[in-house]
């Protein structure tokens, strides 16, 4: 009974182990893959730097920043273009998947708050600036050009 037992157990060691051989290069790739993607978003954020050296007198417009050169989840210039996340006829702007999905299912990643009024502002229609002083692109975000003048740090 037990040589039954000992040659059932390698019969199915030598099977096991044949059919995942033929596996093997396919799962390496596929964990190569999963290896690669951010554990976490801070994570994520902790290992991106400044794309550019941001100049507001270089970068701002009439309407403020580029909202589509803005990650509206961590609230950063990136220096170059986002995806585009449009959302209930709007369009926010996201710099990884991670920042596409919390766009789309996170109503506090929309909306900021104005540090003059004080008001709720939604990022997809507000004045960006970048926030003085910040040294990694941080961006503030106001209801208006007028707010943006008035604001002291």
């Amino acid at each position: 009974m037990r040589k039954n037992f000992f040659y059932m157990a390698a019969l199915a060691a030598v099977m096991l182990t044949s059919c995942t051989s033929e596996q093997k290069s396919g799962t390496q790739a596929q964990a190569a893959v999963v290896s690669e993607a951010p554990v976490n978003h801070q994570a994520h954020m902790a290992s991106m730097q400044p794309q550019q050296p941001a100049s507001p007198a270089d970068l701002m417009t009439a309407d403020g920043l580029p909202k589509d050169l803005v990650c509206m989840v961590n609230n950063a210039f990136m220096g170059n273009e986002q995806f585009p996340v449009p959302f209930e006829d709007k369009m926010y702007y996201g710099c990884c998947e991670m920042c596409v999905n919390t766009i789309k299912t996170q109503r506090e990643v929309r909306y900021a708050t104005d540090p003059v009024t004080g008001e709720e502002v939604d990022k997809s229609t507000a004045f960006i600036a970048l926030k003085p002083g910040g040294t990694r692109g941080e961006v503030l975000y106001f209801a208006s050009e007028d707010t943006y003048k008035k604001y002291k740090p």
